[in-house]
């Protein structure tokens, strides 16, 4: 059924499909409206492929329910899920109106101190998530959101967390871990060399998707780009120039250079351990 068939349909009785918004990469995202009070929500319908079994349903529930629990101001409310008469998953979140990183970045228009206060935000929001056991393992510029709220044209708000999971046969089906083998699901610019070669991962695994997100923030381009296979093996055995040496818009301090190429450390024990330490060392310099 194509997305204008879809729209006006109700999703478990409850949500009103109003407009497609885009398609994504586990399933495609829907403006809807709550029928219980009229409320504007974002309706996520998920590929059917991405779950082969009920194993992967089931551990859908279990994650969504724990992501419903998370409560973060940077975070974009899971508010609902369920899963269609059809057997495809569904999650329901707040809606915001607001512009997607990955156009700032693409007009070259973010400046060191802006870079550093996006990133504090991003931060804070995975060491919430991290501190609860849950993973994002898909951080990229589609998956940031920035809104203007009360004189901030920078608020965060993170998207997609937990959808990365949903396909990962190789996770012990057991719920949510902070610490998981992990099935590359993301785009491989920005995946960590231990994310590349489908080893354990953790929450430092996130941490090096946010030094890639800076690193492109500043310069306008992941540190590592070409056809997959080449980034790949970039990830693992190449080491990063600078930010400071490719940025053309912007000047980059020392210690914007020395936090960004810390989380792009190869080796995990050698990237800051938390979110919350590299929100502290960015809001020091002005984020």
């Amino acid at each position: 059924m194509g997305n204008e068939e879809l729209v006006g349909g109700v999703v478990a009785g409850k949500y009103r499909l109003d407009e497609h918004l885009r398609p994504g990469r586990f399933g495609d995202f829907w403006r809807g409206t709550r029928l219980s009070d009229k409320a504007k929500v974002v309706v996520k319908l998920l590929k059917l492929e991405n779950f082969s079994n009920d194993k992967a349903i089931q551990r859908f529930e279990r994650e969504t329910k724990v992501l419903s629990s998370l409560d973060h101001p940077n975070l974009l409310r899971v508010l609902d899920n369920g899963v269609t008469v059809g057997g495809a998953p569904w999650v329901v979140t707040e809606l915001h109106t607001g512009r997607m990183l990955s156009d700032d970045i693409a007009e070259l228009d973010l400046s060191v101190e802006r870079v550093a206060h996006i990133g504090a935000q991003i931060a804070d929001v995975l060491a919430h998530a991290h501190s609860r056991g849950v993973i994002h393992r898909g951080l990229e510029p589609e998956a940031v959101l920035l809104l203007e709220v009360a004189g901030d044209r920078d608020l965060v708000k993170v998207l997609d967390f937990g959808l990365s999971n949903v396909d990962d046969s190789d996770i012990a089906d057991d719920g949510p871990q902070l610490t998981q083998v992990g099935e590359r699901l993301g785009r491989f610019e920005y995946m960590a060399p231990e994310y590349v070669e489908e080893q354990v991962i953790d929450a430092r695994t996130d941490l090096y998707a946010l030094g890639i997100l800076m690193f492109e923030m500043l310069t306008g381009q992941p540190p590592f780009v070409g056809r997959a296979l080449s980034v790949m093996q970039k990830q693992v055995e190449e080491d990063p120039f600078p930010p400071s040496e490719l940025a053309a818009e912007v000047e980059v301090p020392e210690w914007m250079d020395a936090v960004v190429l810390s989380l792009l450390a190869k080796n995990p024990d050698e990237r800051p351990q938390s979110g919350a330490d590299v929100a502290r060392v960015l809001r020091q310099h002005g984020g």
